[in-house]
């Protein structure tokens, strides 16, 4: 009778094993099933590993901060040669990502507004027709601002601009 008591007894603690290491067992999968997951879908990229001293060292990186800045006000340019049309009306902002960058462009803004009408003014209404036309044009533009704050201040700091209105009459 103390054996048959026995052999229940260790049933029902292996029954009890079995139950734990199964549950040990799922949690352990589902960790490693996120772990994966996570690491396909991209993870997070607010950190950079490096090696120092044969150590692996986790950097946080910070996201770059977009500061859009609007220069005022629109410009207007009247279209070279003989075009269709004469003149044009053009909202631009302008995207940094330091404030220091913006601070430059408004102490430098009389020399940067002189370069970017100068482009407008170099432009036929034809020219700026279509969407590729516009685009090529913000292109110009773009290249003409960072060429003048290289000029002015060393670096070119502006990263894009944008047309945020553009009317041609």
């Amino acid at each position: 009778m103390a054996d048959e008591n026995n052999e229940e007894e260790e049933k029902k603690g292996g029954s009890k094993k079995n139950l734990i290491m199964m549950i040990a067992v799922v949690v352990v999968t589902l960790a490693l099933g996120a772990g994966g997951a996570i690491f396909f879908m991209g993870g997070s990229d607010s950190a950079e590993v490096e090696m120092v001293d044969g150590e692996m060292i986790e950097e946080e990186i910070m996201p770059e901060m977009s500061i859009y800045h609007e220069l005022h006000p629109a410009f207007v340019a009247n279209f070279s040669g003989k075009s269709k049309k004469k003149y044009m009306q053009v909202y631009i902002v302008a995207l940094a990502h330091e404030d220091s960058v913006i601070d430059d462009l408004q102490l430098h803004m009389p020399a940067v507004r002189n370069d970017v009408l100068m482009t407008l003014s170099k432009t036929t209404s034809d020219e700026i027709e279509t969407v590729e036309g516009k685009e090529e044009l913000r292109q110009k533009v773009l290249s003409r601002i960072k060429e003048t704050m290289k000029k002015k201040t060393g670096k070119e700091g502006i990263e894009d601009i944008y047309f945020t209105k553009f009317v041609a009459q």
